[in-house]
């Protein structure tokens, strides 16, 4: 396998990457670099399977063949994943997320390349009971509705072309190399004001659940999903257990007393549980999460530590 990962640079991007060349797999980024951390692929550097960066938009069919050059397998992570945003102004998530898409669909289709589109548990209604993927897709955001649509995109081409792809709807996901200052990020935000001895702000009552899952275990899940026996699946990676932001603050704060409740920036966009059934990926590919959230969280701990201490 040769693969080109779309948003490689990324929080979740960077450690497909790492999950890839520790396979033995050359590997090129696609990255605009507009949401990568300072250095974030500089430790593959000197590596004989990285090929390199290739800089640019993929709403830009141009770069987007640059970057495939040489390569038989996308993993398709780049996004605009910013909830609230989406709410305050819903075009760039779609342009992204929908034009993005459509332009690495029509490369696949045109090379006959292997995609893993790495979608979003976000597409879910909120959850009676863990989701598995069969669950009702009711999107409360523009974001979320663009993820969805993507998925659907996807799935026309399968239908209409014999695209061989897999979607692959990871939950919410942790861990080092996490921004704070973007949506989806409430554990390095938690984690950097707790460190930091400022106050953990939990929006509105803290009520609302997460499936939180470490980022390594999301990678190696993506990455398995490249495996002929998951062509044509949608697959969710989770660890079927569900933790409160409320619980989640606790922990992280350790009674220190510096948790608060305040008002919700985008409440209309909120969804009150999310966690997930991930038996499909068990059975296909062998798959399970392997890190439970207090020793993710120590780990990532560690990790910003030691970035403030560079």
């Amino acid at each position: 396998m040769s693969a080109l990962v779309t948003g490689g640079a990324g929080f979740i991007g960077r450690q497909v990457v790492a999950e890839l060349l520790d396979r033995g797999v050359a590997v090129r980024v696609l990255d605009d670099l507009s949401r990568a951390r300072p250095g974030s692929l500089e430790a593959f550097e000197g590596r004989p399977s990285f090929l390199g960066l290739t800089k640019g938009d993929i709403t830009d069919p141009a770069a987007l063949r640059r970057g495939l050059l040489g390569v038989d397998t996308i993993f398709h992570l780049a996004a605009s994943v910013d909830v609230g945003a989406s709410v305050y102004g819903p075009v760039p998530a779609v342009r992204a997320n929908v034009l993005g898409t459509l332009n690495v669909l029509e490369a696949a289709r045109a090379a006959n390349l292997r995609l893993v589109l790495v979608s979003t548990c976000h597409v879910y209604a909120s959850a009676a009971g863990p989701l598995d993927e069969g669950a009702a897709t009711v999107p409360a955001s523009p974001y979320a509705a663009s993820k969805l649509a993507a998925d659907d995109l996807a799935v026309g081409y399968r239908r209409a072309f014999g695209l061989r792809d897999t979607i692959v709807r990871p939950f919410n996901i942790y861990g080092p190399w996490q921004r704070s200052d973007l949506e989806g990020g409430v554990v390095a935000r938690f984690l950097q004001a707790a460190m930091a001895d400022r106050t953990l702000d939990v929006h509105g009552d803290g009520a609302q659940t997460r499936d939180f899952l470490f980022v390594e275990d999301a990678a190696r899940g993506i990455v398995d999903a490249s495996v002929e026996a998951a062509v044509g699946q949608t697959l969710n990676l989770a660890t079927g257990r569900e933790t409160s932001i409320a619980e989640l603050a606790a922990l992280i704060d350790a009674g220190a007393g510096r948790v608060r409740q305040v008002p919700h920036p985008h409440p209309q966009a909120e969804v009150e549980r999310y966690f997930g059934n991930a038996a499909r990926a068990h059975e296909l590919l062998n798959w399970r999460a392997r890190v439970a959230l207090p020793e993710g969280l120590a780990r990532t701990r560690a990790w910003f530590a030691e970035l403030a201490a560079r």
